[in-house]
């Protein structure tokens, strides 16, 4: 895919399906070109991120504006966010898109992201939750709650529930200065928190 730092270029209809793009760009998204040709490339935007840049994009498609230069989060496949930066020119018959890695953001916005379950497990771990309220904030049994318990501990590589607390907090998966802890939205799935709010 080349230089963090290199832009990658396609150029788009007014829905932002990908006319022809190079092979960097499909690489960015995570997803084939055939793919990028039947989806706009809005789908791909960050629910939580997508607010401004779905704004000024449609603008430009719709003629209101000639450019647009954006930072978005990806939200590409496998639950995995990528920011970039993204500019926009519009042309008399294709709008041109380029993309680069915002590699400022990229520790950020390339960790996996977590399911709603996955995050109210975190939060309860961080305030010192027992394991049977933990159980019953998320309506599973005691053993549903240590089979996510070790699920991230293994997916964050550490030896025990103490270190998976540390390391997210390193990680910045918590909101700063709350308590009890929360998980910062931004690093939640699409299906947004439906378990113990």
């Amino acid at each position: 895919m080349g230089e963090p730092r290199t832009w990658h270029v396609a150029s788009v209809d007014g829905n932002f399906r990908v006319m022809t793009a190079e092979s960097g760009f499909c690489a960015l998204f995570g997803v084939s070109g055939f793919e990028l040709r039947h989806r706009s490339l809005l789908d791909y935007l960050h629910p939580d991120f997508a607010e401004g840049p779905r704004r000024a994009l449609t603008a430009l498609a719709a003629g209101d504006r000639r450019e647009a230069a954006e930072h978005v989060v990806l939200a590409v496949p496998g639950g995995t966010a990528v920011s970039a930066e993204l500019t926009a020119l519009r042309g008399p018959r294709r709008i041109v898109v380029a993309v680069r890695r915002d590699v400022g953001r990229a520790q950020r916005a390339r960790q996996t992201l977590l399911s709603p379950l996955e995050a109210l497990v975190l939060e309860g771990l961080a305030a010192g939750v027992p394991t049977t309220e933990l159980a019953q904030r998320a309506h599973l049994s005691r053993q549903g709650v240590e089979y996510h318990v070790g699920a991230l501990v293994r997916r964050f590589g550490v030896p025990n529930r103490t270190a998976l607390v540390a390391k997210a907090h390193a990680a910045g998966m918590y909101t700063a200065d709350v308590w009890p802890p929360r998980v910062d939205p931004r690093v939640l799935e699409t299906t947004r928190r439906a378990v113990g709010s």
